[in-house]
């Protein structure tokens, strides 16, 4: 989910409703100054409750509202967080069913032709987990396209502040291919929500890359 874009897109859909944001918080029933933090990216997670109530008061009717927000931004309702909870569960209890009749059927064809069906089994195995892949893939490029949307709405707006950043972030991404020391630093440094942070701890990060980059530039 990202806060900025459902930030920006509720402040558009608020303005061209005529709805005030002091008047929009009070109706979620928030303090008066909730929806403008909202929108300003200060509020860094947004639940569920509060994003139905916020679309619905903008005038999106009520059975559409729960696909929309989990389309747009990855906001899943409790119902729609069960249902795919229990059908994960089904496809584990499946896969481990079906698991367990391609080993019963590899020992009892074990004696008439090993080969065969040791290479079935294989072939079956690798059908389970391609699903599997098949969604995490689908997943992942849903994010990558968030993330050039996030991109490029910065460099539209920032510029000259993100030219470096983005000059940088080429170099680095680049690097990966062949320097391994730099994937992993990239993945350890990532693998972590950095969103969370609080503005000391950042500052305290922004520092230490600072100290580390001017001692490699002296050199």
């Amino acid at each position: 989910m990202s806060i900025n874009n459902i930030g920006r897109d509720i402040k558009a859909l608020r303005a061209k409703r005529g709805i005030g944001s002091r008047e929009l918080s009070r109706l979620i029933g928030k303090a008066e100054t909730y929806i403008s933090q909202l929108e300003r990216g200060l509020i860094k997670k947004l639940d569920y409750t509060t994003a139905y109530a916020i679309m619905k008061h903008l005038g999106f009717t009520e059975s559409g509202i729960d696909e929309f927000l989990d389309s747009f931004y990855q906001i899943k309702s409790p119902a729609m967080i069960e249902r795919e909870t229990e059908q994960g569960a089904n496809w584990d209890a499946a896969r481990a069913v079906k698991i367990e009749e391609m080993w019963i059927q590899r020992q009892e064809d074990n004696d008439s032709d090993r080969d065969y069906q040791a290479n079935n089994l294989e072939n079956d195995m690798i059908n389970l987990e391609s699903q599997w892949m098949m969604n995490l893939y689908e997943k992942m490029e849903e994010i990558n396209e968030e993330i050039k949307k996030e991109l490029s709405f910065n460099i539209n707006k920032n510029m000259q502040i993100f030219e470096p950043v983005i000059n940088n972030l080429y170099s680095f991404l680049t690097s990966m291919r062949e320097d391994r020391g730099n994937f992993e630093f990239f993945v350890g440094l990532f693998e972590n929500d950095l969103s969370v942070l609080n503005d000391e701890s950042k500052g305290e990060i922004l520092r230490a890359v600072k100290e580390e980059m001017d001692k490699t530039q002296s050199k």
